[in-house]
């Protein structure tokens, strides 16, 4: 019986491993190993297909400075740089397309594929659409430029939440029938409680920020909760910088920058807990990460947390509110008992959390679009 030819957009592979190229990596690792027998995996990274994963850059710190630039470029100027970029690889992907049975797509929305080739299209949020202004405005222009007149495409979609799945209804209008969920998960061999050496900036006790700067994420309040509580407690942040231009009160963080999986399952493993007060996520990775490496976890019930999160996360009435997050934290950091069970709940959650069930799932979809339009 002939394989199942797809071809996957794997550019983001090819940058920091974060966010859809974490997605991704986790993703195919798991399709390979559970349907290698019944699957032929393309992985384009921006001019080629390749037979296995494009490798990221060996200088990621370079890398994220040049994201950096990006953000700060006046928004024309950074749209003018994406949409030469987008036209390159949409030649170079139009044709390398050629042949395949599906192309998978899991970044802002699908390139043109040759006619007979399904459209599958992971989604993982719609803040582009709902919020934003939360996002750099050449992002969103770019964004608007191209999603909707995509959509008619794509023959199946997959959400990685409830929640989106139920935003794209809302949102776009679109069949639920069409669209199947496929949560992300953790990656069990790296994040783990370890008791491995932390970087030299970071004290004993602290709590821990994981994720960009974005505005909705709300990472400006917890140095003002940390004020208000009257604890002499650091927070410590790791990931880019991002392009919030939220004032900053209080103590300034420890600022990690981009960090290795090891030394953030490290930093997971010995902190009081994750903060992580976001207004929206599509999923919330971070949120999963640190509940499987042990580490207690302080969210919103908002969006997709609370369906990552379970029983197993502390609530904050308001995320935005430095007041009750300085009550929480102070409680957290005088109560060992408190964290040790929140620990244990976070464990088990985690554990219902599975990157070979998101790849039956991803495998299903792909069989299920080949009875769907093509091109």
């Amino acid at each position: 019986m002939r394989k199942l030819r797809v071809i996957v957009n794997a550019v983001p592979l090819a940058t920091v491993n974060t966010g859809i190229g974490r997605y991704l990596r986790c993703l195919y690792a798991a399709l390979e190993r559970g349907y290698g027998d019944r699957l032929e995996v393309g992985y384009f990274d921006g001019r080629r297909v390749l037979p296995t994963p494009p490798e990221p850059p060996a200088d990621l710190a370079a890398r994220s400075r040049w994201t950096d630039l990006l953000w700060r470029l006046p928004p024309l100027a950074a749209l003018g740089v994406r949409l030469a970029r987008h036209c390159q690889r949409e030649a170079a992907f139009w044709r390398a397309a050629r042949g395949y049975d599906v192309y998978h797509e899991a970044a802002f929305f699908p390139f043109a594929v040759p006619r007979g080739v399904r459209t599958v299209f992971t989604v993982h949020d719609l803040s582009l659409l709902t919020m934003p202004e939360h996002h750099p405005a050449e992002r969103v222009r770019y964004f608007r430029m191209f999603f909707f007149r995509r959509l008619a495409r794509v023959a199946r979609f997959m959400a990685v939440s409830r929640f989106t799945k139920d935003e794209m209804v809302r949102v776009l209008g679109l069949d639920p029938d069409r669209i199947r969920v496929t949560w992300n998960a953790h990656e069990p061999d790296v994040f783990h409680p370890v008791d491995a050496p932390l970087p030299p900036a970071v004290p004993e006790r602290f709590f821990l920020f994981v994720g960009t700067n974005d505005p909705r994420k709300n990472l400006h309040v917890i140095p003002r909760a940390l004020a208000a509580s009257g604890l002499d407690v650091p927070l410590v942040t790791a990931g880019w910088s991002g392009w919030s231009r939220e004032r900053r009160e209080g103590a300034p963080p420890i600022e990690l920058g981009y960090t290795e999986d090891r030394t953030l399952a490290a930093l997971y493993s010995k902190a009081l807990a994750l903060v992580y007060p976001s207004r929206y996520e599509g999923f919330g990775l971070p949120v999963l990460e640190a509940m499987a490496c042990g580490c207690p976890v302080v969210t919103a019930k908002l969006s997709s947390l609370p369906e990552v999160a379970g029983e197993a996360g502390l609530y904050l009435d308001d995320p935005s509110d430095p007041v009750g997050m300085a009550g929480m934290l102070a409680r957290l950091a005088g109560d060992g008992a408190l964290r040790r069970e929140m620990s244990r709940l976070g464990l088990a959650r985690a554990g219902l959390f599975s990157w070979d069930e998101t790849a039956r799932r991803t495998f299903g979809e792909f069989e299920r679009s080949l009875a769907g339009p093509a091109g």
